[in-house]
């Protein structure tokens, strides 16, 4: 049977406006600074604030609320089959980011599966909202820890071995919030067939263009090195300069290198020293050692290749020039992931038959949806950031950009669902 017309009317997109800015506020009180930021890491009190709130708000909502072994929340609207269609995005922050990057994701899943339960009903596959414990790495570097903990992808000595600034284990931070590690293979999932992710585009091209929706066709691909720079540490005054092994120069001067590879590589290559930590660290004392991060990022898994490349050479003849010692890791790789091409195709019917503007684009930025890549067909849904800004305190989408993101969400959802 044909799936049941939805009439979204414009008392409908004042109602789900309202709805997720309710939603949004809530999340931001957990976290929020004076200075409109929000730092939300996972396992924190904050974070734990917040999964709460999102468990109130979907409990009222009608949905289903349960917590899997890692603590990412799912509001579930059973449908006749048991083949799930999960929706949403991720809870944590950056350090001082903003309060869309991810909640918004969560808020548009939610209206949009409330709308479906209370305006159409029961759906033939399941839907879940998800409000993903982790995506960020920013406590812990643990690369997607939810969507890999529902892959089966977290090897079980990582909750041990990873851990934050402060030497604590996530292991032990989830202990801490009352989840137990060793029940992390319970948290696979089997009974995926879409996955679609509503998200800030956090970057211009949207607003530029004076358009409300991207339906994103491509994932970029990102790759994270690890360089460590040995030299000799000695006294500022004393030390000739004919003499020194400054690893901070060293590291100075690849810093540098890595800039110009991603300029040299052209658009879309990006390149960033996001980390640098320098040690003894006095200011009379010359650096023995420096350690930095290198993230890089291109949708072509060649010029990916080719880019890093290029930077292990530039940074093993910048080590040899200056008597350096080095070590390089790579700790994450990710490759370009393509979305699914009928999903695409349907977010694009949708948005054409409710007469509302898009475009087809890359995403540049990572999102938990090249990892559940793994297990189902995936789609990614854009609302446009203000100014282009993202992982910043002022990082803002409009509410109105937020309800169509809501209509064309509950329009792909009836779909594939109903």
């Amino acid at each position: 049977m044909p799936a049941p017309r939805v009439i979204f009317s414009a008392g409908d997109h004042a109602l789900v406006r309202a709805w997720a800015g309710d939603l949004l506020e809530r999340m931001r009180r957990h976290g929020g600074g004076p200075d409109g930021s929000v730092t939300r890491l996972v396992y924190t009190p904050e974070w734990c604030g917040a999964m709460a709130e999102l468990e109130d708000w979907m409990t009222v909502a009608g949905l289903e609320v349960r917590v899997d072994a890692v603590g990412s929340r799912f509001g579930r609207l059973a449908g006749s089959l048991a083949d799930t269609v999960l929706t949403g995005s991720h809870v944590d922050t950056v350090p001082r980011g903003g309060a869309f990057d991810g909640a918004m994701g969560i808020a548009v899943a939610a209206c949009a599966v409330r709308w479906l339960r209370e305006m159409v009903g029961r759906p033939r596959l399941t839907l879940e909202v998800l409000a993903n414990c982790e995506e960020e790495s920013s406590r812990f570097a643990t690369g997607f820890w939810g969507s890999r903990a529902m892959l089966g992808l977290i090897r079980p000595d990582e909750p041990d071995w990873i851990r934050d600034a402060s030497g604590v284990s996530i292991g032990q931070a989830m202990w801490a919030c009352g989840l137990d590690p060793a029940l992390i293979p319970t948290a696979r999932r089997s009974d995926l067939v879409a996955f679609i992710e509503p998200h800030v585009e956090q970057g211009p091209e949207l607003e530029q263009a004076g358009l409300p929706i991207g339906v994103v066709e491509r994932i970029v691909g990102v790759r994270q090195l690890r360089i460590t720079m040995d030299g000799v540490a000695g006294h500022a005054g004393t030390l000739p300069m004919a003499d020194r092994r400054d690893a901070l120069a060293g590291a100075a001067e690849v810093v540098l290198a890595v800039e110009a590879a991603a300029r040299e590589a052209g658009p879309p290559a990006v390149a960033t020293v996001g980390v640098l930590e320098v040690e003894p660290g006095g200011f009379n004392q010359v650096p023995g050692r420096a350690r930095f991060s290198v993230d890089l990022r291109h949708d072509d898994p060649e010029a990916l290749a080719a880019l890093e490349e290029r930077i292990r050479r530039a940074v093993d003849r910048i080590a040899a020039g200056r008597g350096l010692a080095v070590a390089l890791e790579r700790p994450f790789a990710q490759a370009p992931v393509d979305m699914d091409p009928r999903l695409v195709e349907t977010i694009e019917r949708v948005c054409r038959e409710a007469g509302i503007p898009w475009r087809r684009m890359p995403s540049h930025a990572g999102h938990d949806a090249q990892v559940l890549a793994g297990a189902c067909p995936v789609a990614m849904i854009f609302s446009p950031s203000r100014g282009g800004l993202s992982h910043r305190p002022d990082e803002h989408t409009d509410l109105d950009d937020v309800a169509r993101a809501v209509r064309v969400l509950v329009g792909t959802l009836q779909q594939i669902a109903y």
